[in-house]
């Protein structure tokens, strides 16, 4: 099933847009972000590819700022914590299985859609995490809360939002940051 959606940035200006193909055998995730902060106009595109577990697997990005030379990122992942980065290791830990994509809320659904859990339950997790605005790839320490049927709360060290989700757990609001404003199949 092929989903897009488009969210629109709460506090500062900026959209961005998705397309989604989960399928079986593995899922595709393709999009486009435009955010401008501290006056700098940021352009990011992305590809990112799961395997039949929901595990990331490979995770582009092309990114452009102000007058900054475009950056490119692209990431492999086996599936089982190891990360590269143009051939090198980045990040070595068995339960680092998500990319998290600093300025984009659809890698917020990442988790939620692989581990499942059911109101009540709280999982920690590591990610690879690519922050924004700087793009540096860090590992990082999540705690993904589910609190109702689409509700779930998110940590990560001293930052606290709550995630609303659809029927198919795509996030649709991200605290007083993200909103989702269109959506299509």
């Amino acid at each position: 099933m092929v989903t897009r959606i488009v969210w629109q940035r709460l506090d500062v200006p900026g959209l961005e847009w998705a397309q989604i193909d989960r399928r079986a055998d593995g899922s595709t995730l393709v999009g486009t972000a435009i955010v401008v902060q501290d006056q700098v106009i940021h352009r990011i595109e992305y590809s990112i590819e799961l395997d039949a577990s929901g595990r990331t697997r490979t995770a582009h990005v092309d990114a452009a700022a102000g007058d900054d030379a475009p950056l490119r990122i692209d990431l492999v992942a086996d599936g089982h914590g190891r990360w590269e980065c143009d051939g090198a290791t980045v990040i070595d830990s068995p339960g680092c299985l998500d990319i998290d994509i600093g300025f984009s809320p659809l890698t917020n659904s990442l988790p939620i859609w692989r581990l499942g859990l059911e109101p009540g339950e709280s999982r920690d997790i590591e990610t690879a995490w690519l922050r924004f605005p700087g793009l540096d790839l860090i590992q990082g320490s999540q705690t993904y809360d589910r609190v109702g049927d689409r509700t779930w709360r998110y940590r990560s060290a001293r930052f606290e939002a709550l995630l609303e989700v659809d029927a198919e757990g795509l996030v649709t609001e991200y605290g007083r940051y993200w909103r989702a404003v269109g959506r299509g199949a």
